[in-house]
């Protein structure tokens, strides 16, 4: 009977350890990753905060910053808020279109995104890590596509900084071509090694 009073006094303190650990581990790390924008005087702006996605602890945070932490993999997910309406002669609403990579371990912002100019090892290692459709544009395939939401997926293989552009269109009423607008920051990967 003592051993029955032990074991059940003892076994919910154990749970709450074992529990305790588990949340412990899962908030270190914020996954999935989510990168959140508005649409301001027709601009895509991000307002995410710079801590938002463990870039805490590199230099280089600014807003949109995602950082996938060492042996982690990750989807990131970047959602349109707020009034999505386009003012521009024409426009209908803004939405989200297409994911872009560049910059190859770059330490600013790429004038053009792409990996033609990077080499055909490091270009492997974007390739393991993100499903790019077209290495000219840098085109990511997504695995989540809507009108105020894109995800794209982050297998984190290798370390290395990579720039991204999110791609929001305004289709026309007038049938002409859309508006565009982007917002490009960067992607730190800390890899497996």
């Amino acid at each position: 009977m003592k051993k029955r009073f032990r074991v059940s006094k003892i076994l919910p303190s154990v749970l709450a350890f074992i529990g305790a650990l588990t949340i412990a581990s899962t908030a270190s790390a914020k996954n999935p990753k989510e990168v959140k924008m508005t649409i301001n005087s027709n601009k895509l702006v991000i307002t995410s905060p710079k801590n938002e996605n463990d870039c805490q602890s590199i230099a280089e945070n600014n807003e949109g910053c995602i950082k996938v932490k060492k042996n982690k993999k990750s989807k990131i997910y970047f959602q349109l808020t707020g009034d999505t309406k386009c003012s521009l002669a024409n426009g209908t609403n803004w939405e989200l279109n297409a994911v872009y990579l560049g910059g190859y371990d770059s330490p600013s912002k790429p004038g053009s995104f792409g990996f033609d100019s990077t080499s055909d090892d490091n270009w492997k290692k974007v390739e393991s890590d993100f499903t790019v459709t077209n290495r000219t544009s840098g085109e990511v395939k997504t695995i989540e596509k809507s009108a105020k939401k894109i995800g794209i997926n982050n297998e984190n293989q290798n370390a290395y900084v990579v720039w991204y552009k999110i791609e929001a269109i305004c289709k026309r009423s007038d049938g002409n071509a859309p508006y565009v607008t982007t917002s490009d920051p960067r992607v730190r990967n800390d890899g497996t090694d």
